[in-house]
């Protein structure tokens, strides 16, 4: 288990994963119990005074976790030895009212909403910061001239800010969809041994009650073998998860020796290597992709427990609960590793201006000769030595170029050339949809 979780460990936040450990689960299970008990009182369908009993003689302190965990093999879940242990501490007359008209799914799927809804408030959460450190670097960056790229190569010129609002974007779409399922995504489970729950609970809207003690949503049907809840929930975290991953790709080879535009926060005791002490790897990508990559993973698993037969499953159910407890934990860890590296993100413009200018020709030839038109005998030949020139000696062409016009004491109208040379003058509507994202991001940060 210690190799699990040095392994495991650095991907996942750390508080949640604290809140995902066996003991709160168990604590939830017993919860799930409490509130069946407490629901059942209110409408005098059991004795006054059993769950008052039940919360005396049963505590989480009381029950063996680790004996619920080396017998969970026998039933095939944890709620199966957690009920039989519990029955064993309650006394004679309160035992019969324990785990009454439920059954060992609803236990496992009930906890596990329960655990999974504050760790998804915890994602959101981080998710609005990450949109404040984005809206600080749109705003910054919105006239910062770099090269656009396409299949990895050079293209036009766009700004960082308007790089920075694509990454807000792609966030800005699955944001909705993750508060939606913070408010309402969290189903309770209740259907009994076949899922067609219990007449008296339905008469007296017992899961109503017992849903709003546990602070979940009411479906409409129990979901025994309707994953759609479940689905949804991984689904929307993995397109988090590419969402996040599409920022830390750029960022990581943004922060390459030969480039050198941005780099990561400088942390103390981050980044380096265990043999080449003058590298600074990109170690906050790393875990943002490994996280990511693995969420992938895990909806891929889920995808395919989607489709269960009959009223309870015969290991789809089962194989669900890691990947979508532990998708939950990498994707909150990965939010958090999120916001403190665009918070802390360091931006290097003069370099993004000197990559720009290495391949600035591609773009600035045909203006330049339109602008030169009536110079063309004497300029048009300066063009075209300015662009040999600049990729042979792997230079800017627009310092070359101004270069050789000075040697042939050619004057130009400066500002009017400047406007020629500016690589805003070819980024289209860059700044427009910086402020187009601003105005996105400020309901929500305000």
């Amino acid at each position: 288990m210690r190799i699990t979780k040095l392994i495991n460990q650095p991907f996942i936040n750390t508080d949640i994963a604290h809140d995902f450990s066996d003991r709160l689960f168990v604590q939830a299970m017993l919860d799930f119990e409490l509130a069946i008990i407490a629901a059942r009182e209110h409408h005098s369908l059991i004795p006054k005074g059993i769950l008052q009993q039940t919360q005396q003689e049963l505590t989480i302190d009381l029950l063996d976790i680790y004996a619920i965990g080396t017998q969970a093999y026998l039933g095939g879940n944890a709620a199966i030895p957690f009920v039989t242990q519990s029955k064993s501490l309650l006394s004679k007359a309160i035992k019969p009212y324990f785990h009454q008209t439920v059954t060992s799914q609803d236990v496992v799927d009930t906890a596990m909403m329960m655990m999974l809804k504050p760790a998804l408030k915890r994602v959101n959460e981080d998710l609005l910061e990450v949109m404040q450190a984005c809206a600080v670097l749109i705003d910054s960056y919105k006239i910062t001239p770099m090269s656009g790229r396409t299949l990895l190569q050079q293209a036009l010129p766009i700004t960082f800010g308007v790089k920075a609002s694509q990454w807000a974007a792609s966030l800005l779409a699955v944001m909705p969809n993750l508060a939606q399922l913070e408010r309402s995504g969290f189903y309770l489970q209740w259907g009994g041994p076949v899922g067609v729950s219990d007449v008296e609970n339905e008469h007296y809207q017992l899961p109503q009650h017992v849903a709003t003690l546990l602070g979940l949503s009411l479906p409409l049907l129990p979901w025994h073998t309707n994953r759609q809840p479940i689905h949804a929930l991984a689904s929307a975290l993995d397109a988090c998860a590419g969402a996040m991953e599409n920022i830390v790709e750029d960022i990581a080879l943004m922060s390459q020796s030969e480039l050198n535009e941005v780099a990561e926060p400088a942390i103390e005791g981050m980044g380096g290597s265990s043999s080449m002490p003058h590298k600074r790897n990109p170690v906050l990508c790393a875990l943002i992709k490994t996280a990511c990559l693995r969420m992938h993973g895990h909806l891929s698993v889920i995808s395919n427990t989607t489709a269960q037969p009959f009223e309870r499953a015969l290991g789809q159910w089962h194989a669900s609960w890691v990947p979508l407890m532990e998708g939950m934990a990498l994707v909150s860890g990965a939010a958090a590793y999120l916001k403190t590296l665009l918070a802390g993100l360091q931006v290097h413009p003069e370099r993004m201006a000197a990559n720009l200018d290495l391949n600035s020709d591609a773009y600035l030839i045909a203006p330049l000769k339109s602008y030169f038109a009536e110079q063309q005998e004497q300029v048009y030949p300066l063009i075209e030595q300015a662009s040999e020139q600049a990729h042979k000696n792997h230079q800017g062409f627009v310092a070359t170029f101004l270069a050789l016009l000075q040697e042939q004491s050619i004057v130009t109208d400066s500002s009017e050339l400047a406007t020629v040379l500016s690589p805003l003058t070819y980024s289209g509507g860059a700044e427009q949809q910086c402020q187009a994202t601003l105005a996105a991001i400020k309901p929500l940060i305000l």
